[in-house]
């Protein structure tokens, strides 16, 4: 993988936008069947790089999400793929035989097919705290991480839907006393509802959070209520609050539904010819870091068959 942010822009068959656990494995598949292959982004990892520890990608237990990613960069850079590291790309505009690729840093590309894979952000409490314990307590998904946490007090913080399922599954995997924290009351299914009332080891209280307390490790969590500040001892803080697409340059280029998320068929295509969507930003179920390597390989072979059949 090499780095060609200061070289002269050439055309692609591909040129995939983004390189998280999708973007680099849409990028090693794209590579490695021939096809001449550029990766660009803001940063290389995504919310890969936040993992503390990753225990369910198969063939690597345990390990870091950095060190995942080195594996991940390993393996890419055993084939010709280019990187520009450090664009941020605020266009996509259909062209002659493809697209042009423009980044805010002043770069542009030409590519035959285009793979979107730029994900998502999960939004911030932006509290004091809770940057400084990212990986050490303070997580922004369940699923990832509620097994670190079989019989230690948690707090989920969410107004909705995600903040009650999270609090069940963590209820459901072993973790201690749970706290389910918002501003309002929470808003799910009414079943939903009845299972958190249901379970002697979720709690609710509302009240705004203020600070995520700790030092080396999430300790507790302060929250504002209408009758003063609450400590609440806890040993994770998992915020769900929701998340934002990283694809607006997209937008107005390929279907999104509700949720900001770039629709995609069974092949990883959009409802633009020669643009596919891998990961994160997808309607996709199952955001994972191994779901999303999945559909970047298939969106790469997806591209490639097109590129073929052209």
């Amino acid at each position: 993988m090499s780095d060609n942010a200061s070289s002269t822009p050439k055309d692609y068959d591909v040129v995939i936008v983004g390189a998280g656990p999708a973007g680099l494995t849409a990028g090693m598949y794209a590579g490695r069947m021939g096809l001449s292959t550029a990766l660009v982004a803001g940063s290389i990892g995504g919310q890969m790089l936040w993992a503390h520890c990753v225990e369910n990608f198969i063939g690597w237990q345990p390990i870091s999400g950095a060190d995942l990613l080195e594996k991940f960069r390993e393996h890419v850079s055993r084939f010709a793929v280019d990187c520009f590291e450090g664009q941020l790309v605020n266009a996509v505009v259909p062209a002659e035989d493809g697209f042009d690729i423009f980044t805010r840093e002043g770069t542009s590309l030409h590519a035959r097919s285009v793979i979107i894979a730029s994900g998502k952000a999960p939004n911030r409490l932006s509290i004091p705290g809770e940057q400084e314990l990212v990986g050490r307590g303070v997580s922004y998904c369940a699923t990832c991480d509620a097994a670190f946490f079989i019989g230690k007090d948690v707090v989920v913080i969410g107004p909705g839907e995600a903040a009650a399922d999270a609090a069940l599954q963590l209820a459901e995997l072993g973790a201690g006393r749970i706290t389910l924290v918002n501003s309002r009351e929470i808003t799910a299914p009414e079943a939903v509802l009845d299972k958190i009332e249901a379970n002697e080891r979720i709690n609710i209280i509302v009240g705004r959070p203020v600070s995520i307390e700790g030092t080396e490790r999430v300790e507790a969590l302060v929250v504002s209520t209408a009758v003063g500040e609450l400590t609440v001892p806890a040993a994770g803080v998992f915020i769900e609050v929701g998340s934002i697409s990283a694809a607006d340059f997209a937008l107005g280029l390929v279907e999104v539904n509700d949720k900001g998320e770039i629709v995609v068929d069974k092949s990883g295509a959009t409802s633009t010819s020669g643009i596919y969507a891998a990961g994160d930003v997808t309607d996709e179920f199952g955001k994972q870091i191994i779901t999303a390597a999945g559909l970047g390989a298939r969106a790469a072979m997806a591209a490639a068959r097109d590129l073929k059949r052209r």
